[in-house]
């Protein structure tokens, strides 16, 4: 065998070995041994859009898109027998954000792990969407309604994501 077909092997068994062990730390279930697994979350922004996945429950990701544009933040769940989004979730920040109009927004969207205590966990996702605004650095949490019927159910429709809390570090008064 030649150098090269050497390295370039060497180069794809270790690109796959890194692509099995990234997806059983992904899975978020227990490992072989019982134990559990982390669970990884992804955010990424552009100029007009910022995108993340954030944990639903013990095995089902949602995934996120916020529209700098015009402040909706949507999102969807993967339906675990059908393949398809069959939960759908929409809300407008920029009133939450105390966005003033006329301004071009940038925003900063990233999915934080929750575990919600009481009535609030039998009906809330385990993750906690956060906003903020690139500019002022004022920034919102959003609860993600849920409930473990709809990762297997049918269409239920658009859900209205829930606002928590807002956290603003220069001061002001809430919108």
């Amino acid at each position: 065998m030649t150098k090269k077909y050497l390295h370039t092997s060497a180069s794809l068994a270790a690109l796959v070995a890194a692509f099995w062990v990234g997806s059983l730390l992904g899975r978020g279930g227990p490992d072989i041994m019982g134990m559990p697994v982390a669970k990884g979350m992804t955010a990424m922004g552009g100029e007009t859009f910022a995108a993340c996945t954030a944990s639903i429950d013990v095995t089902t990701d949602g995934f996120f898109l916020l529209d700098f544009e015009t402040g909706d933040l949507t999102g969807g769940v993967l339906n675990q027998n059908s393949a398809k989004f069959t939960v759908a979730y929409r809300y407008n920040v920029l009133k939450d954000l105390g966005f003033k109009p006329g301004g071009a927004p940038k925003f900063v969207m990233v999915a934080g792990r929750m575990s919600f205590g009481g009535t609030a966990g039998n009906r809330m996702a385990q993750s906690v969407l956060y906003v903020t605004d690139a500019s002022t650095g004022v920034s919102v949490a959003y609860g993600i309604p849920w409930s473990s019927q709809q990762s297997t159910g049918g269409r239920s429709g658009i859900a209205e994501l829930t606002l928590l809390d807002v956290a603003r570090p220069r001061g002001g008064v809430a919108p």
